[in-house]
C-alpha cells in the first residue's frame, strides 16, 4: 500500500481555506486509525540466545566464542500493520448557532465592555475655566477631585494685562472631562516685567497727582511716597526723590524709588522734624536746642551702622511737633562684642578667643590656687550672654591649680620662719588658703644647733589626709595646715653668781662682759640692791643663787633699788645704758637735739 504525504495535503488544503475553495481544514480528529490486530497474527521477537561460559582452563588462554549475525529474515517476517498505520476520515455533524442567540450573545458582550470601560477607564471629571482666576483656585480644584499632583504642571509668564498670580490660559478646553492622572497645563501671570524700561518723568514739576497717575499707568512695583512739611516747597509739590543705587536714564518698573512731597507749612507753634536717620547724634542735638524739642537718646548695639549714627526717631522726618514735645532717637553703639560662658575654657581656648578681632574687649588676668586645671577659667567678671561695648574690661580668674610647698629636701629646715610666712602669704593673697604657725607639738621652742629664729621642724595637714606629715604633700590642698618648730639657736649656759646681783654697776658688767641681752628695771619694792630675773618663754629665774646658769639667748631683766648706797654711788659715777649708742662715722655729724644736758638723770 502506497503511504500518503499527510503534510503536502494540509498545505494544499491551507491554500484552498484562503482562496475559498474550502471551508474549513481537516483535522486529526476527523480520522480513526483503522486496527488489524485482529487480522493478523502477534508477532514476537524471539529473545536472543546467550552463550554457555566456558570453562576455566588453567594457564591457558579462553577460546573465541562465536557470535551469530543479526538475521534481517526476522525483521521482515513482521506484518505490515506494525510499520504503518492507515487514517481513515470520520465524519462528524456540524453544530450551528441560532441567529437571534448570537445577535443576544454579541450584544451582552458590547455591553460588558462598555460597562467595564465606564467604572474602570472613563474619565468624569468636568474641567473648570480658571482663565482670570487665582492659581490658588486651581489647588482647592485639585484637592477636591484628587487630581495627582504630578499631572498638574505650572508655567510662569510676565504679563502687564494679567495681574499677579492669575491664571492667563489652561491647556484643557472648559467642559471637558478629564481624569486624576489626565496631564493638565496652566499659565500663570507674574505680573509686569520689573525689568521692562520705563520712561522716567521730570517729578519736580509734578503734583501729588500727577505722579499718582504715572505710577498707577505705569504698574511701578517699588515707589514710595512720604510728606513732610516745608517752609520753602509748596503743598504737594515735590521736595526731593530718591533712586537706589542707578540714575534716571536706567529706571525700571522694579526700580527702588522713594518721593518726598511737601504738605506746606506747619500750623503756627509747630516744628517740621528732619529726618535725622544715618546722621550723626551732635546735629540732632543742636537743632532740639534751637527748636526748643526736648531730646531723648537710646543707644543700641547693631552690626551694619556706625556708632554714633542715628538708626531711627520716634517722628518720622517731615512730621511736626510742639514746642516742648519729645524726640526720641535711637543711637547705634557700633558692633557689640558677644561674651560667652568663659568657664571651663582651658588655656588654649580662651587665648583663641581673645585672638578673635571680634572679641575686642580688655582682658584683665587674674590667677588664682584652685582644684581645676591649671590654664582653666574659673571666673568672668562679665555674665555670659552679655553684649558689651568693644574696649570694655572683662576680668578673667585662672586656676593655677594647687599650691606646692617644696620640702621633700627639707628645703625650710634652717630657713628663718619669718620667710616661710611671708611664702605663705603670697600663695593666699592668690587663692591658698593655708594656714602656717607654731602649732600642736611644735608650739613649744627649742634649743638647737640651728641659728635662732629658724625652722627645724615642719610638717603639713592636708584636708584629704587628716593627718600630718614629715613632709608637706606636692601639692597641697586648699586649706592646708603647716606646722613648724623654730630653733632658739644653740644653749650656750653661763653662770650667774652672786657678785653679780651685788650692785646695779655689777650687773652690768656682768651683762656687757658675758653679751647678754640685758633689760634695767628700777624697782624699789625689791628686797635687794638687784634682782636678776631670766625670761625665755621656758623658765624664769626669779632668784640668784649661788650658781644659776642662763644661756646667751635669754633675756635677763634686772631689777634695782635706787635708795640703797652702793646703788647711789654707782648711779653717780656710771649710767646704765641696756642699749649702747653706735658710733658714727667721722663724715657723720652727731644729731644732739636729744642728748641729755650732763645734769640729767635718767628717769626715776
Amino acid at each position: 500500500m502506497a503511504q500518503r504525504d499527510f503534510m503536502r495535503e494540509l498545505a494544499q488544503e491551507i491554500e484552498d481555506k484562503k482562496s475559498g475553495k474550502r471551508d474549513r481544514i481537516e483535522g486529526i480528529n476527523d480520522y480513526q486509525p483503522r486496527s488489524r490486530a485482529a487480522e493478523e497474527p502477534v508477532y514476537n521477537e524471539p529473545e536472543p540466545a546467550v552463550p554457555e561460559k566456558p570453562a576455566e582452563i588453567p594457564q591457558e588462554e579462553p577460546e573465541a566464542i562465536a557470535v551469530p549475525e543479526p538475521d534481517d529474515s526476522v525483521f521482515d517476517a513482521r506484518p505490515a500493520s506494525y510499520r504503518e498505520e492507515e487514517l481513515q476520515k470520520v465524519e462528524k455533524p456540524h453544530r450551528t448557532l441560532k441567529t437571534p442567540v448570537k445577535i443576544g450573545l454579541g450584544v451582552g458582550a458590547v455591553l460588558l465592555v462598555l460597562l467595564v470601560w465606564w467604572i474602570f477607564f472613563a474619565a468624569k471629571i468636568r474641567m473648570p475655566d480658571f482663565e482670570g482666576k487665582k492659581l490658588s483656585d486651581v489647588s482647592a480644584w485639585a484637592r477636591q477631585n484628587k487630581i495627582e499632583n504630578t499631572a498638574i504642571v505650572v508655567t510662569e509668564e510676565y504679563s502687564f494685562d494679567v495681574p499677579a498670580d492669575t491664571i492667563i490660559s489652561q491647556s484643557i478646553t472648559p467642559g471637558k472631562k478629564v481624569k486624576t492622572n489626565t496631564p493638565m497645563n496652566f499659565t500663570v501671570s507674574l505680573g509686569a516685567d520689573p525689568e521692562e524700561a520705563v520712561d522716567f518723568p521730570d517729578l519736580r514739576n509734578m503734583t501729588s497727582e500727577e505722579i499718582r497717575e504715572w505710577i498707577a499707568e505705569n504698574k511701578l512695583q517699588k515707589v514710595k511716597i512720604t510728606t513732610q512739611y516745608s517752609t520753602t516747597v509748596a503743598n504737594g509739590e515735590v521736595i526731593s526723590y530718591d533712586l537706589r543705587n542707578v540714575d534716571e536714564g536706567s529706571f525700571t518698573r522694579g526700580t527702588n524709588l522713594t518721593i518726598v512731597i511737601s504738605k506746606g507749612e506747619a500750623p503756627a507753634g509747630q516744628i517740621t522734624v528732619e529726618n535725622f536717620v544715618g546722621r550723626t547724634a551732635a546735629e540732632a542735638e543742636n537743632w532740639a536746642r534751637t527748636k526748643k524739642i526736648t531730646l531723648v537718646k537710646t543707644e543700641v548695639y547693631s552690626d551694619k551702622d556706625p556708632a554714633g549714627t542715628i538708626i531711627s526717631q520716634s517722628t518720622a522726618g517731615g512730621q511736626a511737633l510742639k514746642e516742648g514735645e519729645t524726640l526720641t532717637l535711637v543711637i547705634s553703639k557700633g558692633k557689640g562684642v558677644h561674651i560667652p560662658n568663659l568657664v571651663g575654657y582651658t588655656e588654649e581656648q580662651f587665648e583663641a578667643w581673645k585672638a578673635d578681632p571680634a572679641n575686642s574687649v580688655t582682658v584683665v588676668p587674674k590667677s588664682v590656687y584652685n582644684d581645676a586645671p591649671a590654664g582653666t577659667v574659673i571666673y568672668q567678671s562679665i555674665p555670659a550672654g552679655s553684649l558689651v561695648d568693644a574696649g570694655s574690661v572683662l576680668e578673667v580668674t585662672v586656676s593655677l591649680y594647687l599650691p606646692r610647698l617644696e620640702t621633700a629636701t627639707d628645703e625650710w629646715i634652717g630657713v628663718n620662719y619669718f620667710k616661710l610666712e611671708n611664702y605663705i602669704d603670697d600663695l593666699n593673697t592668690r587663692g591658698a588658703r593655708i594656714q602656717a604657725g607654731e602649732y600642736g607639738a611644735y608650739a613649744q621652742r627649742v634649743y638647737s644647733n640651728y641659728p635662732k629664729d629658724t625652722i627645724v621642724a615642719i610638717s603639713c595637714t592636708n584636708t584629704n589626709q587628716g593627718v600630718a606629715k614629715d613632709a608637706c604633700e606636692r601639692p597641697l590642698n586648699l586649706d592646708a595646715r603647716i606646722s613648724y618648730q623654730v630653733s632658739l639657736g644653740p644653749k650656750e649656759e653661763i653662770v650667774i653668781t652672786e657678785a653679780a646681783a651685788a650692785s646695779l654697776s655689777a650687773a652690768q658688767t656682768f651683762c656687757n662682759s658675758n653679751g647678754l641681752n640685758c633689760e634695767y628695771v628700777m624697782d624699789n619694792g625689791i628686797s635687794t640692791s638687784v634682782k636678776i630675773v631670766c625670761s625665755n618663754g621656758i623658765n624664769v629665774v626669779t632668784d640668784v643663787a649661788v650658781q644659776t646658769f642662763v644661756s646667751k639667748n635669754d633675756k635677763l631683766t634686772v631689777y634695782y633699788r635706787a635708795d640703797l648706797e652702793p646703788i647711789q654711788e654707782m648711779e653717780n659715777n656710771t649710767q646704765p645704758t641696756p642699749t649702747p649708742t653706735p658710733t658714727p662715722t667721722p663724715s657723720e655729724t652727731p644729731d644732739t637735739s636729744n642728748t641729755p644736758e650732763p645734769s640729767e638723770t635718767p628717769e626715776g
